[in-house]
């Protein structure tokens, strides 16, 4: 394990002075007080000391329970939730969220309603379930709308945005991400103008617009530093070695991919570290490091079973499948090909899907199935073409799956596909859910 790195931010020792003084007020309060007061050491903690947080929300449940105090107790269970989701614990978050509806739901809280639907929609969308995040999304943004809360609509919107970048419509995602970006920037939201950065720079890095995916991304850095953000400096170091990485500068990326893991190990967040430990493994990859890299697919594909997150199980599949291809083991690469394209077919991916195409057509080559070579050469064509037409912007040059770039043939053929797999899969996915999830 890599040591932690120390940084001196005062604005940390702030905080730390804040929570202090909290707690103070904690041993001298009473009744609905007291209970308020340990919700709000839980929200204080949430993005420095997950445990503490989700300690301190437990305590806020139980002095609510002993008070009846409806509100108290349903804004605890929304705190654990949140915790619960950072932490990786899914069917905890789920439950929390769904207690909590319950609660704010029965005093007509309407604020609380729309963040546990929104933050149930987070879940579902995290694991696939595009179609009932949608849903939960759509009634959260209704609940916003209710009470004129521009910024909750912006957030919600978002969303929905990730899940349209998600399905590869691109078109709708920076509409509706630009959209999100004006009404934080009319209201002086630092918070969210850093994630709507986030998810235009993961957009622009897509359309291999890397100049400008850089300027959003250190511009997003820089807000993380004032807010004193560290959960979200620690996703920007994660994207911005992404980036790098696809801009054909790995040494650059390992660097901030390094410093993300680093800051990762004291938050025990499964979502940073998996996504971090992803791209380093791309890189072990385009080295032809391949066992390498699948020892570290193997550990995170085991988590996200665990997790039943299929949509990150397929894309782990077909990056442990190519390289098995490489590794000339390729029975076990057919198996875990055609698992990963059962699952992005289920889930309606279609970029992941696509890769899944192209990696079946050389493995059946090679097993000397050629009708099936041929008949799935055939998909990816049209499938390719189908979204090419699709995605097109103006005034963008559309990337190319085959020629990604200028030098392209100097590009090792296992950094091609990784430049396209691991792209769509990562880069979103961990572009926003801090502050959603706080919602």
């Amino acid at each position: 394990m890599i040591a932690v790195m120390s940084f001196s931010r005062p604005a940390t020792a702030i905080a730390q002075d804040d929570v202090q003084v909290l707690i103070g007020k904690i041993q001298n309060s009473t009744g609905r007080a007291k209970a308020d007061l340990l919700n709000q050491v839980s929200v204080t903690y949430r993005n420095t000391d997950r445990l503490k947080s989700l300690e301190y929300a437990r305590l806020a449940y139980k002095a609510s329970s002993g008070l009846k105090y409806t509100a108290g107790q349903a804004l605890a269970l929304k705190n654990q939730g949140i915790c619960w989701f950072f932490i990786g614990n899914n069917d905890s978050a789920t439950y929390c969220y769904k207690e909590a509806l319950a609660g704010f739901t029965r005093i007509r809280d309407m604020k609380g309603i729309s963040a546990c639907y929104n933050n149930l929609g987070l879940i579902a969308q995290e694991t696939g379930k595009y179609p009932e995040a949608l849903r939960f999304y759509e009634r959260s943004a209704e609940m916003d709308r209710k009470l004129g809360d521009e910024i909750g609509v912006a957030q919600t919107t978002q969303n929905m945005a990730d899940i349209y970048i998600y399905r590869g419509e691109y078109q709708k995602a920076l509409a509706l991400t630009n959209a999100c970006l004006k009404i934080y920037t009319d209201q002086a939201d630092k918070s969210g103008i850093m994630g709507s950065l986030l998810n235009r720079a993961a957009i622009y890095d897509y359309l291999a617009l890397y100049q400008e995916s850089l300027r959003d991304y250190q511009h997003a850095l820089r807000l993380s530093r004032e807010i004193n953000d560290k959960y979200t400096e620690i996703r920007l170091n994660s994207n911005l070695g992404v980036m790098y990485w696809h801009w054909q500068k790995p040494d650059i990326a390992m660097q901030y991919l390094t410093t993300a893991l680093e800051m990762s190990d004291e938050n025990d967040d499964a979502y940073n570290i998996d996504n971090t430990l992803k791209t380093m493994a791309e890189i072990y990859t385009s080295r032809k490091e391949y066992a390498r890299a699948n020892d570290i697919y193997q550990k995170i594909l085991n988590r996200n079973v665990k997790l039943d997150n299929k949509r990150q199980v397929a894309v782990i599949m077909t990056a442990i499948g190519r390289n098995l291809i490489e590794l000339n083991e390729v029975d076990k690469a057919l198996g875990y090909l055609n698992k990963s394209l059962e699952i992005t077919t289920g889930l309606n991916t279609p970029y992941e899907k696509l890769e899944n195409y192209r990696n079946l057509v050389i493995v059946n080559a090679i097993l000397h199935n050629f009708k099936i070579a041929d008949s799935l050469q055939d998909l990816f064509a049209t499938t390719r073409a189908q979204l090419m037409d699709r995605d097109s912007l103006p005034g963008t040059s559309k990337v190319n799956f085959a020629d990604k770039g200028k030098n392209d043939s100097q590009i090792p053929a296992a950094a091609k596909w990784a430049m396209s797999i691991i792209l769509l899969t990562l880069v979103v996915i961990i572009s926003v859910a801090a502050f959603r999830g706080n919602k």
